[in-house]
């Protein structure tokens, strides 16, 4: 990324702002769709290594960039913020994790 470094929150807002200025109307059922595309393709990727190392890298880093692009159209429509999903998330694995080594 050729601009000055930014916190990935900025960046993820920076992503949804691309998504909102497109204005392209996509439903989320499509936004789902795109996004289960791009899981597939990436599955696909993680078999398939008949490619140099560093292709093959590139290849996953761009495909998984792609998805994360995706998620941020998701959250944009769906209005939901990233950062708290993200932490209460980590907050019930850490618990269910705890809770299976007792």
């Amino acid at each position: 990324m050729s601009e000055k470094a930014i916190h990935f929150e900025e960046l993820w807002e920076k992503c949804e702002n691309f998504h909102k200025d497109a204005n392209l109307g996509a439903s989320v059922q499509s936004v789902l769709d795109e996004l289960m595309m791009k899981i597939n393709l990436y599955k696909v990727l993680v078999e398939k290594k008949e490619i140099s190392e560093t292709e093959y890298q590139t290849i996953k880093s761009r495909t998984l960039g792609e998805i994360l692009l995706t998620l941020t159209n998701l959250s944009l429509k769906e209005n939901i913020n990233v950062f708290e999903a993200l932490g209460v998330a980590l907050q019930y694995r850490n618990v269910d994790q705890n809770n299976r080594k007792t």
